[in-house]
């Protein structure tokens, strides 16, 4: 059995507090509909899968983390306090970590501005252990590094050799769970540490 430790409408009243870009919070409910859809399928239809979940689970950590570096980058007032210590740091090193995007304004003039660039998961995980964003205990780094090989078993050719060969071993029921329980701690956590000012 698989078990999401939050209904669906705690974790939407959870995301409301927290998400930054609205569009990214559309996503994650539609593919949250989705993930509640298949765990009851797995549990009541005896229907195997675990690789699903895995992905649809681990892409929705994957959103939050993006859209909260969004919002250390954009935000002013709505800057987390309890990283107002560090905001200028974090700022700075987000600002090394854009793109310029060339824009012509209906006038004809050719104007830059920047963006910050599209994050692969190791990487932005880096840029959360740097800041311990999301607390000092190394496991959860790990733990998420791990997440996102789990995440690239979405190809079946598993070029990178992500952990064991065989699809239904590395899609066990007990790593299955790990990644909702985790799932379910990131909601709580950012609703609790990273809540927006409204």
């Amino acid at each position: 059995m698989l078990e999401i430790k939050e209904t669906k409408k705690e974790l939407k009243g959870k995301l409301d507090c927290f998400i930054w870009d609205f569009k990214i919070g559309d996503n994650i409910l539609y593919n949250l509909d989705i993930l509640f859809e298949l765990v009851d399928d797995y549990n009541n239809l005896e229907r195997t899968y675990g690789k699903p979940v895995s992905v649809i689970a681990v892409s929705i950590m994957e959103a939050i983390m993006v859209d909260f570096i969004y919002r250390l980058y954009d935000a002013t007032s709505h800057f987390p306090k309890s990283l107002s210590f560090k905001e200028s740091e974090i700022k700075l090193r987000l600002k090394g970590e854009t793109t310029k995007v060339p824009h012509t304004l209906p006038s004809g003039q050719e104007v830059v501005h920047y963006k910050l660039k599209n994050f692969n998961f190791a990487p932005m995980v880096q840029v959360y252990k740097e800041f311990n964003l999301l607390g000092e205990n190394v496991k959860i780094y790990r733990f998420l590094l791990a997440s996102a090989r789990l995440r690239n078993r979405l190809h079946i050719t598993n070029y990178f050799n992500n952990f064991e060969k065989d699809e239904n071993v590395t899609f066990s029921e007990k790593r299955v769970q790990n990644t909702l329980s985790a799932l379910a701690w990131f909601f709580n956590y950012f609703a609790t540490e990273y809540k927006r000012p409204w």
